[in-house]
């Protein structure tokens, strides 16, 4: 298996999509075995979450599958996890190009185009430039919230529950659907 990686610094998340596309007739086949994997990926040390992307009628027969994993050993060991390499091996038996992978750290992996085979991350500035659009509002209402709720807090001690909150609605709110609303941009190639 080749992996694509984009590193990113030690301690960070990683985001890996892996894409298989079903022999003719076996389409059904191997959705149950991308249910399995996620099933049992769930149960994997460092899971973070899995969304598995199934093709659309009159699509090519395309099944993606985008994980997060807390950090790249624990990635490592999913990979090399007996449960993972049985279920690899049911998913190859009934699909045709082997395994596409590519694997993203950090921010770039909330850069993500559902629907994509395969997740090529924007060139850094447009990130930068996203994610500080994104941030400042949330910054600006963070603190003022943070100060009318937690009022007399220190504001070291106030910024601990404000960034939980800030960092939960980047990664599962703003930042999908900033990477909707700019998809024009970052992905130039595939907005039309």
């Amino acid at each position: 298996m080749e992996l694509d990686r984009v590193q990113g610094t030690t301690g960070e998340g990683v985001t890996v999509v892996w894409s298989r596309r079903a022999k003719p007739g076996s389409q059904a086949t191997l959705e149950n075995v991308i249910e399995r994997l996620a099933r049992a990926m769930s149960s994997a040390h460092g899971y973070e979450g899995v969304v598995t992307l199934r093709p659309q009628p009159g699509h090519p027969p395309i099944f993606t599958m985008v994980a997060h994993f807390g950090s790249q050993a624990a990635l490592d060991s999913w990979v090399s996890s007996e449960i993972r390499g049985r279920l690899y091996a049911e998913a190859e038996a009934v699909s045709v190009g082997g395994l596409n992978v590519q694997q993203a750290a950090g921010l770039e992996g909330w850069f993500q185009m559902p629907g994509q085979p395969l997740v090529v991350p924007p060139p850094r500035y447009k990130t930068a430039i996203i994610t500080w659009i994104a941030i400042l509002p949330l910054l600006v209402s963070a603190n003022l919230i943070g100060t009318a709720l937690l009022p007399g807090v220190s504001p070291l001690i106030r910024l601990i529950p404000v960034s939980i909150v800030l960092i939960a609605l980047m990664t599962w709110v703003v930042m999908p659907q900033m990477t909707k609303w700019f998809r024009f941009w970052l992905y130039p190639s595939k907005a039309d």
